[in-house]
Order: C-alpha cells, then sequence, then structure tokens
C-alpha cells in the first residue's frame, strides 16, 4: 500500500514538474555562436525541450516575433544560480571580442550581417516565397499561358511565351498547376486546394496577351497552367514557443505526395489561423497507438482496472513507456505495483481473439509552424523518433 501511494502521488505531480525547465545533462556554461546555427539548435544544446526556448530567456510576446539579436561572435551564457536557469547574451565585436552588453536586444544592421535564424532557412525558402493553399475558385480568373511560337508544348527557363492579361503593373508571376483538395481527415470540410509551383515567370510586354518570360522552371510548364503575382515573402521571424490555446489537429499532407516523412522535410496541418496558430508555434506529434486484441476474461479485467483509475492523469492504467509489450525497466502504474488481479502481461498478447483494445498514442517528434493560411498550416519537422506518417495527430507539446 505504501508503494501504492507513493506512486501515485508521483503521478499526481507529474504535470507540475513537466513544467520546470529542464536543461540538458551536457548543458555547457557558455557557447560562442557560429554562422550555420539556428535558435532551434542552440536551444537544443541547453535545454531537453528546444522549445521553450522564450522561457529560458524570459522573453515576452512581442519579443518572441523578433528573434534577429543573436549573431555569430556573439556568446551566450548559462546561468544556473536562481530557481529557474537563465541565458543572457555576450555581444561580440567584428573580431568576436565581447563588450559589455548582456541582454537581448535589437541592434541595426545590414542585412547581410546574417542573424541567426530559427530554424534552416535553406529548407523553408521555397514555401516562404510562393503560395501553397488556395481557396476554393481563387485561381478561376488568373491569368494563364496559352502557348508559344515555338515548335514544344513544354516550356523551361529562358523559353518566351504568351498568356493571358494580368493586372495592370504585374510583372513577376510565380507559374502554378491546381493540385489536390486538402480536407479535414475528421469533418470531411474542404480546408483548400494545393498548388504545385512550377516556376517563376516575367512580364516582357504587357497586353492582351501578355508576352512573358519564364526565368525559372521546377518542373515542366504547360499551357494553362496559372500565373499568380510573385509573393514577396522572405523571411521568417519567429522564435520557437508553444502555442498559447489548446491545438489538436493531425498532419493531411506532406510536401512532395509521401506518406511518411522525416527531419527538415514540410508537412501540412489541418489547422490555420482561424484554430489560433501562428509562425513559431510548436507541436508535439503523437502516432496513433495500434490495437490488440484480448480475449473475453482480460478484456474484462482491464474494463475493471480501467474503471479503477478513473481520474489519474495520463491514462492511468496505460502509463508505461513501451506501448507493445510490458518488458523490464519499462514504467508501470500503481496498478500493476499492487499486482491487481495479475499483472498487464495480457497487453502483450497480440492479435489472439475477436475484443480489440486500443494502445495509447506515442509522441513520435515535434514541427515548428512556419507559414498559415486560414485553415491550414506548413510545419517542419524539427525532430522525430521515426517517420512521421499522414494522419498522425498534433497537439500542445
Amino acid at each position: 500500500m505504501r508503494h501504492l501511494v507513493v506512486t501515485l502521488a508521483l503521478l499526481l505531480a507529474a504535470p507540475a514538474l513537466a513544467d520546470t525547465l529542464k536543461l540538458q545533462d551536457n548543458a555547457p556554461d557558455t557557447y560562442v555562436v557560429v554562422k550555420g546555427d539556428t535558435l532551434w539548435d542552440i536551444s537544443g544544446r541547453f535545454l531537453k525541450d528546444p522549445w521553450r526556448w522564450p522561457q529560458i530567456w524570459n522573453l515576452n510576446r512581442e519579443e518572441i516575433k523578433n528573434p534577429h539579436w543573436i549573431y555569430p561572435g556573439d556568446l551566450i551564457v548559462l546561468d544556473r544560480s536562481g530557481k529557474e536557469p537563465r541565458l543572457s547574451l555576450v555581444k561580440g565585436d567584428k573580431n568576436g571580442m565581447p563588450t559589455v552588453k548582456l541582454s537581448p536586444g535589437v541592434r541595426s544592421t545590414d542585412i547581410a550581417d546574417e542573424a541567426i535564424p530559427a530554424i534552416p532557412s535553406r529548407v523553408i525558402h521555397p514555401f516562404l516565397s510562393q503560395p501553397r493553399v488556395v481557396s476554393q475558385g481563387e485561381l478561376d480568373d488568373a491569368p494563364y499561358i496559352l502557348g508559344s511560337n515555338a515548335e514544344r508544348v513544354v516550356l523551361g527557363s529562358g523559353d518566351d511565351a504568351f498568356a493571358t492579361g494580368g493586372k495592370a503593373g504585374v510583372i513577376n508571376w510565380s507559374v502554378l498547376r491546381p493540385g489536390k483538395t486538402l480536407k479535414d481527415p475528421e469533418t470531411g470540410e474542404v480546408l483548400g486546394y494545393e498548388v504545385e509551383y512550377l516556376g517563376d515567370a516575367r512580364t516582357v510586354t504587357e497586353g492582351a496577351p501578355q508576352k512573358i518570360r519564364i526565368t525559372k522552371s521546377a518542373q515542366e510548364i504547360l499551357p494553362r497552367d496559372k500565373l499568380v503575382e510573385a509573393n514577396d515573402i522572405s523571411a521568417f521571424e519567429y522564435i520557437p514557443h508553444a502555442p498559447e490555446s489548446t491545438v489538436n489537429g493531425r498532419i493531411i499532407s506532406a510536401y512532395g505526395g509521401l506518406s511518411d516523412s522525416g527531419r527538415n522535410q514540410t508537412v501540412v496541418i489541418n489547422r490555420g489561423s482561424r484554430d489560433g496558430l501562428e509562425p513559431g508555434h510548436v507541436l508535439a506529434v503523437f502516432r496513433e497507438g495500434q490495437a490488440v486484441t484480448l480475449t473475453r476474461d482480460e478484456k474484462d479485467r482491464m474494463t475493471w482496472v480501467n474503471e479503477k483509475t478513473t481520474g489519474i492523469p495520463d491514462g492511468g492504467a496505460w502509463l508505461y513507456n513501451d506501448v507493445r509489450c510490458l518488458k523490464e525497466n519499462s514504467k508501470v502504474t500503481y496498478d500493476q505495483s499492487t499486482d491487481v488481479r495479475n499483472t498487464f502481461r495480457g497487453t502483450c498478447l497480440g492479435n489472439r481473439n475477436e475484443n480489440a483494445v486500443s494502445l495509447p498514442s506515442l509522441r513520435s517528434g515535434l514541427v515548428m509552424v512556419y507559414r498559415v493560411f486560414d485553415r491550414v498550416s506548413y510545419a517542419l519537422i524539427m525532430d522525430s523518433d521515426g517517420p512521421v506518417y499522414l494522419l498522425d495527430r498534433v497537439k500542445n507539446p
């Protein structure tokens, strides 16, 4: 019984403990920023949860929108003396020598100075500069390519062609092709239409038709492909942080149409600005638990135990690390420690009979939102324990 009380107390205290900043076991006391670092990478040197970067800096709501205050040569100092660890910044001059300025702040600089980005710019730049999701009918009135006088159908970089007339004064275009419909897997609601980015074009001679030149081609460009005014978004300027409100969504698409994705790949989430998401939000990815089957007696026993664990945090009887089988050194709940009508080895029996039991979902990675539309968002996979699959769930970390 004493074991039961102690274990139950630890379970009930778990949410409070989770709010404490946890340093990496080998967190350095200082770190000199180098070119190629990202805020996420630097945070991961100090914190076990890199997305809690704003908390260790004690940043406010406005400061997380302007992370461009860390540059190569700056010195990051870890202060462990207080109740919570804190980071401070010693600014470096052009020779990397420290000055007396000790806290994060904005400084005037030429963009060529290349402040440290939040996440790898090279992997998200195409998605920042190109429109990717449109609403129904949004492309209906967009100009489109008619063809060329050359004896070819497929167009590529450097080719001239003709297109229907566009908006006066617009000369830079993205060449797009309507793609698949994005639907909410739970409600069936149409969330938008993903478009394929084919390349860039520039108006040579305005008119109806207008003469255009293909300046960049990522794929083959064909007659009827659409022209949309080029988007000038070129930077991502948010620090990783957790959403303020509850988010519960799913991964509904992966760039390139893959069924599973890995680190530094882009995925599409069925939640957007109307759901409170914004650039910089970090979400945890959960893989759906598999189903196992139990005999009627085993299922009855499991039902009895679940009734006894009502109100226990984090799923009660299902609170253990290895969902496939209770192996040695796995985390167990107080139910198992008191040997209630046998242990839960029944969960390891596999598919034996007709009574299915769903195992709990497992956290499998972290994604960071970097572009938000009304109903969907683009996020980069920052960490993953194996592949991230379509329809995996995303929640607050």
